[in-house]
């Protein structure tokens, strides 16, 4: 019986042990594991898959949106080109939403007009309501959708005309105005061969420090300085294969760009007239008839009209009336214009206005005929060496006829050229104007230019837009200024940004969009907000 009990015991104890030896079931919890392990792990990934395509998709239905924002600002501008005035409409300077053509998934945008000066909406007015009466701007906000969520992208745009006054000298033809008599024929491209006798050149001594532009080529002799850096452009409206096409017959002599010259340059139209600033004058300035003379003095203008006889001098308030318009009387017909001018008549039917004095805030002086400036005309607000205008304060002078300086002859003397001296009550040595000056019809000319002894330098800080480049002095036979005037032309870098009042209204240019910002509807940032 012993032996038995042992051998019983020896059996159960080898049975367990090979029950704990085997391992068919830990390698199926081993392999459970691995399982669960793995479906966590692939579960995690399509969760971070999938975030990353939520993402992913959020990113491209961003830029979708902005597209498509940016093809309703394109639609705009398309819309402005074909029809300037579209935007006169307030029904037209809002839209809902639209799809953009050819999308799909489709993308939609929608506009709104951004109001300025203090309107809050668009009215009857929309040159007050709309245009930004500092930079002459039109500012859109145009808003792009896409996307299931509709997820949203806003710019604001802002459009602008092309104008002459984006340059510092801007002509249509480098010649003598063809109404004066003795040059008729003067209204012809050199390109196309005018009369050399209508032909002005570019002298030693001359400096434009500014963008420069004309639709005919710029006439050479001696090495006068065009531009201040390569950002200035010197432009041509003639077609050409090198910059050389920028001059006449191709040939740029001795002249010194340091801006750059481009040739076959787009087309900027000059206005043909200024009629639209008397209906602006009329309804937001003061309109005065006959010749007037206007004396500036900071905010103020005093105004003496001598249509026949004078009246008492007028004070305006430059401020509440920015616009000053000179009309011609009634069934009056001017005289045509002689650049050998004997005496000056202050009063008479023409619509001529005398102006000289400083001024502190922006203001606009048109006339249906000329503009004679006879003495300095400055801005207070300037700095710097030479003195360049700052601040706020624009002066435009827009003539339907000339701009012309007053520069007059005087007692008889055999030795002078014409047989006379300059009055020395009529003539201003070194004259500084501050301005941009506009002749839509015909030049900026100095009276008597061929007369009389040098008068140093013409120091214009602005712009200088004609039709007819007029001349204001003459070089002998050496290069040397012999009469008139040396020309200081320096751009006004405010004028993109800072209009003269209402100039706005007559500029015939195509738009373009100035500025694109992107920005955030509703956000608390205000500097991107919209």
């Amino acid at each position: 019986m012993p032996m038995t009990a042992n051998l019983t015991t020896s059996r159960v104890l080898r049975s367990r042990k090979r029950g704990l030896a085997d391992e068919r079931g830990f390698t199926m919890f081993v392999t459970l594991l691995v399982l669960v392990v793995t479906t966590l792990l692939v579960a995690a990934l399509f969760l971070a898959l999938n975030g990353d395509a939520h993402i992913s998709q959020h990113d491209l239905d961003s830029k979708r949106a902005y597209t498509a924002a940016a093809a309703g600002a394109n639609a705009f501008l398309y819309q402005l080109n074909q029809n300037p005035n579209y935007w006169e409409s307030c029904a037209n300077d809002s839209l809902g939403e639209t799809q953009v053509p050819g999308t799909s998934p489709p993308e939609y945008y929608s506009y709104q007009v951004l109001p300025a000066n203090g309107a809050t909406s668009c009215t009857s007015n929309p040159i007050a309501s709309l245009i930004d009466s500092s930079t002459g701007s039109l500012r859109m906000e145009f808003t792009g959708y896409s996307g299931s969520n509709q997820v949203k992208r806003t710019i604001v745009a802002s459009y602008r005309k092309l104008t002459p006054l984006d340059f510092a000298w801007y002509t249509v033809y480098e010649a003598l105005d063809s109404s004066i008599n003795g040059y008729t024929d003067c209204g012809v491209f050199y390109r196309d061969g005018r009369p050399s006798n209508c032909n002005i050149n570019w002298v030693t001594g001359d400096t434009v420090n500014g963008p420069m532009y004309t639709q005919d080529q710029y006439l050479i002799d001696g090495a006068p300085v065009f531009g201040r850096d390569p950002a200035d452009k010197i432009e041509s409206l003639a077609p050409g294969t090198s910059a050389s096409a920028v001059c006449s017959g191709n040939n740029c002599g001795s002249a010194v760009f340091d801006g750059t010259p481009i040739w076959s340059a787009p087309f900027v139209p000059l206005p043909s007239d200024n009629s639209q600033l008397l209906t602006d004058a009329t309804n937001y300035g003061q309109v005065f008839s006959g010749t007037t003379t206007i004396v500036l003095n900071g905010t103020t203008a005093t105004v003496t009209n001598c249509p026949s006889s004078c009246s008492s001098p007028t004070t305006v308030n430059l401020t509440q009336y920015p616009l000053i318009y000179v009309t011609n009387g009634t069934s009056c017909n001017p005289p045509a214009y002689n650049p050998t001018v004997s005496s000056y008549s202050t009063s008479g039917c023409a619509g001529d206005v005398y102006v000289s004095g400083t001024y502190t805030t922006a203001v606009t002086i048109a006339a249906a005929n000329n503009i004679i400036i006879d003495g300095n005309l400055t801005t207070s607000e300037a700095s710097g060496t030479p003195s360049i205008p700052t601040g706020t304060a624009t002066l435009g002078l827009v003539a339907n006829q000339y701009i012309r300086i007053m520069h007059a002859l005087g007692s008889s003397d055999s030795s002078a050229p014409c047989g006379q001296d300059n009055s020395s009550t009529q003539s201003f040595p070194n004259l500084t104007i501050d301005a941009a000056i506009l002749a839509l019809k015909h030049s900026f000319i100095n009276d008597n230019y061929s007369c009389g002894p040098p008068t140093g330098n013409l120091n214009i800080y602005g712009a200088i837009v004609q039709n007819f480049r007029g001349a204001v002095g003459t070089v002998n036979g050496s290069g040397s200024i012999n009469s008139g005037y040396l020309k200081n032309y320096n751009y006004d870098d405010r004028l993109p940004y800072l209009l003269p009042p209402y100039l706005f209204d007559i500029s015939t240019g195509g738009w373009e969009a100035d500025r694109e910002t992107l920005c955030t509807p509703g956000g608390s940032n205000p500097s991107t907000a919209c």
